[in-house]
């Protein structure tokens, strides 16, 4: 394989999923809480988390724990928070195991989606 070819394959496999955000009448919002587990930290989990949040007009956060987990906040339509995770598992470099969910009261403080550290 030459070095054209090893490129080709490494940027291949860093591309964006595709986001569609859902039409359709709004919906009153909602907020959850997922911790990630797998090979989630240090492959640009919450970057990638910031970014399709933003195209989704979703809010809240996302980070890292000490036990190699990611916990996100997420808040917005649940057909929008839906797109969100059917991305996140697309991302190849990205190896989710699991992702536990819990349901949380929406907080309508936050205006953007961040990463914490």
């Amino acid at each position: 394989m030459d070095l054209f070819q090893w490129l080709k394959k490494v940027c291949k496999g860093n591309q964006r999923p595709v986001v569609h955000v859902p039409d359709g009448p709004h919906t009153p919002p909602v907020r959850r809480r997922y911790r990630f587990s797998g090979i989630v930290q240090g492959v640009g989990f919450r970057y990638e988390a910031q970014m399709l949040a933003g195209q989704l007009g979703l809010v809240g956060w996302a980070q890292n724990k000490s036990d190699g987990t990611v916990v996100v906040e997420i808040e917005g339509e649940a057909r929008c928070i839906d797109e969100f995770l059917r991305a996140m598992r697309a991302v190849r470099r990205f190896d989710i195991t699991e992702i536990q969910t819990e349901e949380l009261p929406v907080s309508g403080t936050e205006t953007t989606f961040k990463a914490l550290y």
